[in-house]
């Protein structure tokens, strides 16, 4: 299982070993809790061989579907040519929701209570890029809570299953309240930073 974090800036590189950019970002389907795509800051001069337009400021950017990666080490590889890397790319103006749009969002309990803040999103490549879990940063009052044990120097974070989300608006809401959140985690270790 892999963390959004351990994806973001990886140098993404063709199937013709072309360096293509790197990862900036990905799309999340919230509704079946999967990636569909990844978004990739395209490397300058690659724009004309891809068949984008090259914007005035910044870099071109590009959706790239997910089961178009071929593998995920210190770099990432996909099963395309750069030329080819257009029909594999879905519009931007499909993509609804992005990791982005997650992340720092505060997460409440079925009776409104808070717990924190989303601080990350850990999927599968390997397992059709499903969305298991999100990692929540726990405030202070909701470590007592869950009876999480508080590392040293670190706040402890912990992972709620995608399942256990309700919706997502303004805040992630959960389906469960914080006595189930807390037999949960009881039953499997909070993950420490």
């Amino acid at each position: 299982m892999l963390k959004m974090e351990d994806i973001l800036a990886l140098e993404v590189i063709s199937a013709d070993a072309r360096v293509a950019g790197e990862v900036e970002g990905m799309a999340v389907d919230v509704e079946d809790w999967m990636i569909p795509a990844l978004r990739i800051a395209l490397k300058k001069g690659v724009e004309e061989a891809v068949g984008v337009k090259k914007p005035l400021l910044g870099y071109a950017k590009l959706y790239i579907k997910t089961e178009s990666v071929d593998s995920i080490s210190d770099t990432l590889t996909l099963k395309a040519n750069l030329s080819d890397l257009k029909e594999v790319a879905i519009e931007g103006a499909s993509v609804v929701t992005t990791a982005a749009d997650v992340i720092g969002k505060r997460v409440i309990c079925r009776r409104a209570r808070q717990i924190g803040f989303a601080e990350n999103i850990l999927f599968s490549p390997d397992k059709g890029w499903t969305v298991p879990y999100i990692e929540v940063k726990l405030d202070k009052s909701a470590i007592d809570d869950l009876n999480v044990k508080k590392p040293l120097l670190t706040t402890p974070t912990i992972r709620v299953l995608t399942t256990d989300i309700k919706t997502i608006g303004d805040m992630i809401m959960l389906r469960i309240d914080h006595e189930e959140l807390r037999d949960f985690l009881e039953k499997k270790p909070a993950a420490k930073k």
